[in-house]
């Protein structure tokens, strides 16, 4: 009989990988600072967190406030000039931002409450349409999303007409929305024409501008494919300057396409307006 051996065969151990805790790429020390600021958050008394949200809201409507007062202007300016530039003549002086300003300035009120109760209305239409919108987009396939597009589109037509209307003809808010609903509809076949050719125009342009924006996360991709997510690092700080550069562009021509739009509508309604605003009378004769 053999003799029974105790020895067994010894397999390598390998090392385990630690367990995830979401930290995995960061040094220790880098660790465990994140670890105090979260449990420091943790200490923070809930009312410091209740008055820094109504700060933060209050800061947030403060900057909608100014951007739309800004945004309005902006919009008024360029209706304003094109109008002037318009009528002037081949050899007049150009346009001064002071001329601008001071045509404008009589109309200014109305059109900033024009567009304040548009996004108001804007607001509250979203939070009650939101689930609808939703369950009948969802229902259709995506099919009512899309009619949305043209439904925006021609709002947004009715809203451009309203303000040419207020600072052409300095008429009140609600006449101007009138106003703007007459022309379309007694010149439906013109409006259609001009609003396919500068909304494709516009949706093909602002894609052409937003093409920029794709380079954008191409480093941070390209990091995480090559090396991983250890040196993720790299990729991301390349991503973001790449953004700081392409930004500024993009909203600068996008500014610019939205002045050529408005431009264009500008000089659209008073071509449409041009002839009907002197009707004929039909004077009969007395015998």
């Amino acid at each position: 009989g053999g003799g029974g051996g105790g020895g067994g065969i010894n397999i390598p151990s390998t090392p385990q990988p630690d367990t995830f805790n979401g930290f995995q790429f960061v040094r220790p020390d880098t660790q465990r600072a994140i670890e105090e600021f979260f449990r420091t958050l943790g200490q923070i008394p809930p009312w410091v967190w209740v008055l820094l949200v109504f700060m933060l809201f209050v800061v947030g409507v403060i900057m909608w406030f100014v951007f739309l007062l800004l945004g309005t202007f902006g919009i008024a300016g360029v209706i304003k000039g094109t109008s002037m530039a318009d009528q002037a003549l081949p050899d007049a002086k150009p346009i001064s931002f002071n001329a601008i300003f001071k045509g404008v300035k009589p109309q200014y009120l109305k059109v900033f409450l024009l567009y304040l109760g548009w996004r108001i209305l804007e607001f509250l239409l979203g939070i009650f349409l939101i689930i609808p919108i939703i369950i009948l987009a969802a229902c259709t396939c995506g099919i009512f999303a899309l009619l949305l597009v043209p439904i925006g589109w021609f709002i947004g037509l009715i809203l451009n007409f309203t303000t040419i209307a207020i600072i052409e003809e300095e008429q009140g808010i609600f006449e101007s929305i009138g106003r703007a609903w007459r022309v379309i509809i007694r010149n439906l076949g013109n409006v259609l024409l001009m609003f396919l050719i500068l909304g494709i125009g516009q949706l093909i342009i602002g894609l052409i501008i937003g093409l920029p924006l794709i380079i954008v996360p191409v480093p941070i991709i390209a990091n995480l494919v090559i090396s991983g997510v250890r040196t993720i690092a790299v990729g991301l700080i390349l991503s973001i300057l790449l953004l700081m550069v392409f930004m500024p562009v993009v909203i600068f021509l996008s500014g610019v396409l939205r002045a050529f739009i408005l431009a264009s509508w500008t000089l659209t309604y008073r071509r449409l307006t041009g002839d009907a605003m002197v009707e004929p009378t039909v004077i009969s004769e007395v015998s």
